[in-house]
């Protein structure tokens, strides 16, 4: 059993990033300690997190001391949180408790909101059984809806570990994992060239099943990201979002059916083929990431809309959450940046993109 253990440091506080094979098995031991005197316990669980997990995550609370509450719910909205804070208010929940969310990215999202909000912050954990969720709890949640706004409400996480078991996702297919290689891909592009340019042999071993690959790439994953939300330039900050704007639009245009982890990836791949034109983006580097996407299995998207329809969609959803017209794009591996793009290049490349993904 190899367990790799991180702090992910974000000044005044660090979150525990545990991971490795096996590590459901270690929970009594771990959860223990995260508390000075375990009393109760509330766990916000997706609704389909498998049995053994509930299993093992209720066992271990038990052995660790703690009385324990539920809440079940992976919908990520301010009626769901409220929900859960209701739930946390009937079972006596306290500061010196514990708040814990077990399964998909969207139920541990909302435990780390209630966690910060509840008696102006309460411990958490963590127990993600995605790989996206894996590689980015620690230092991003799924923002929340409220009302008409989807996705607008936020709080960077302060969680006191994430406990990551990699057998939870050793045998996923690539529509169980693929947000979570995006996840991967964009990390390694924002964190430096020598990251960069290992991607491909790492993803390599990791596909054939080397459980260090796996390890080292997530862990490179909180190094990338806690340093972007750390960074005392707003702009700089924005790389985590590299692709994401994009794949709002698009998700928007297609509807339901489209996977949000190929609209990311078309997404990554549309912004670094603007980011040539509007910051000289070395073209080597928008195919080694074509071809990391290849090898990791993500394929392409067919559209049947028209490039004024995506470039509509781009600046909607843009100024849904900003006054000005900007994109995170990639400089070169290791700086991303928001940027201005000159409505020529939006459209010449939106009208590129389109045209090449022609239903």
């Amino acid at each position: 059993m190899t367990i790799r253990r991180q702090l992910v440091n974000f000044g005044s506080t660090c979150t525990d990033f545990r991971l490795g094979s096996g590590l459901l098995d270690e929970l009594p031991r771990i959860l223990k300690n995260v508390v000075g005197s375990p009393k109760r316990a509330h766990a916000i669980v997706s609704p389909g997190t498998d049995a053994r997990v509930r299993v093992a995550v209720r066992r271990a609370l038990a052995d660790a001391g703690f009385s324990i509450t539920l809440t079940e719910s992976d919908d990520p909205s301010m009626d769901a949180a409220l929900a859960a804070m209701r739930d946390l208010s009937s079972a006596g929940i306290t500061s010196d408790d514990l708040i814990l969310g077990v399964g998909q990215t969207a139920a541990c999202s909302l435990a780390i909101w209630c966690s910060r909000s509840w008696c102006a912050g309460t411990a958490c954990v963590l127990v993600p059984t995605s790989l996206d969720g894996m590689a980015s709890l620690a230092t991003g949640m799924v923002p929340l809806s409220c009302g008409e706004a989807p996705g607008c409400v936020s709080i960077q996480p302060r969680v006191d570990m994430v406990a990551c078991d990699l057998d939870l996702v050793a045998d996923g297919d690539v529509e169980q994992l693929g947000l979570g290689y995006t996840v991967i891909v964009r990390s390694a592009l924002s964190e430096s060239r020598r990251v960069w340019d290992k991607l491909a042999e790492n993803i390599d071993r990791m596909l054939e099943g080397d459980p260090i690959a796996l390890i080292d790439l997530l862990c490179m994953c909180q190094t990338s990201r806690s340093g972007s939300i750390k960074s005392s330039s707003p702009s700089a900050r924005s790389a985590l979002a590299f692709g994401l704007t994009t794949a709002a639009a698009l998700k928007g245009l297609m509807g339901p059916e489209a996977p949000w982890y190929l609209c990311v990836a078309e997404g990554m791949r549309f912004e670094a083929r603007v980011a040539h034109d509007a910051f000289g983006l070395d073209p080597e580097v928008i195919f080694d990431q074509d071809d990391a996407f290849e090898a990791l299995g993500i394929g392409e998207l067919t559209f049947d809309f028209e490039p004024d329809d995506l470039v509509g969609a781009l600046r909607a959803e843009r100024f849904r959450s900003s006054n000005r017209f900007m994109l995170p794009l990639p400089k070169f591996p290791g700086t991303v940046r928001l940027t201005t793009v000159d409505d020529d290049v939006l459209e010449r490349h939106a009208a590129a993109f389109v045209a090449a993904r022609r239903a």
